[in-house]
């Protein structure tokens, strides 16, 4: 398959790397294993266990007190209250195309994603930031067809190719590889991790929260038809499977 996107990468204040060395000064009680074994008890076991102790904010009070930010593409079609049983309200969720983060400046910059992102860090002083991607993504398995350059939308569309360029790297690192069409969009999607964390580092206030051990990003991977979960390591640059 050959590369349809031309290489471009995104200016960043910060790279992935700093996360891999943040990781080992980051207060994290949910890694590996532990994290992996337990999604369906992650938000029922942890995060509840965590409602008690957030800090004060003005919202303490209020129905909506979620401890948990979640950022999906817009047709990963769990509700991870549902799936967790965790009580209605623990998870802030973002959802939009590709579930992918922007970065904070320059190109490609979403007001709604730093917005949600400000807010449920900085007003509902959240702890952990999920990023859940999936292979059945429907922007990813477009961008991955053979046919690709047929979709105008794609191609000549008024947001759509802007907002490639922000996961063109991803589709790069996968197309041109002799794979079977599952594990290019297994590896695609969980790609689209690896740029969302990266881009996390852009915001300043996240960055200060990763130093002080006041919050934790957690990669997760979920093949639904398959039931298979990973958590992603940023220490070895891979994705643990359950």
């Amino acid at each position: 398959m050959r590369l349809f996107f031309r290489q471009e990468r995104l200016t960043k204040t910060l790279k992935l790397e700093l996360f891999n060395k943040l990781n080992k000064k980051i207060k994290k009680d949910l890694t590996g294993k532990d994290l992996i074994n337990s999604w369906l008890r992650f938000a029922r076991n942890k995060i509840e266990l965590n409602i008690d102790a957030k800090c004060n904010n003005p919202l303490k009070e209020s129905t909506q007190n979620p401890v948990a930010l979640f950022i999906a593409a817009a047709d990963y079609s769990i509700d991870p209250h549902a799936l967790s049983g965790a009580p209605i309200g623990t998870f802030y969720i973002i959802k939009n195309v590709a579930g992918v983060i922007t970065p904070s400046e320059g190109n490609g910059t979403d007001l709604s994603i730093g917005a949600a992102l400000e807010f449920g860090v900085r007003v509902y002083e959240i702890k952990h930031i999920i990023l859940m991607t999936s292979p059945h993504c429907g922007l990813l398995n477009c961008l991955l067809n053979e046919d690709v350059e047929n979709i105008s939308p794609l191609i000549d569309g008024k947001y759509l190719p802007q907002w490639i360029k922000i996961i063109a790297s991803a589709i790069n690192r996968v197309a041109s590889q002799d794979l079977s069409n599952d594990e290019r969009k297994r590896l695609c999607s969980q790609e689209l991790t690896k740029i969302s964390f990266e881009n996390l580092m852009t915001y300043p206030w996240i960055l200060d929260k990763l130093y002080e051990g006041e919050l934790n990003l957690h990669g997760w991977y979920h093949d639904i038809y398959n039931q298979e979960f990973a958590c992603f390591d940023p220490t070895t640059d891979s994705f643990i499977s359950s």
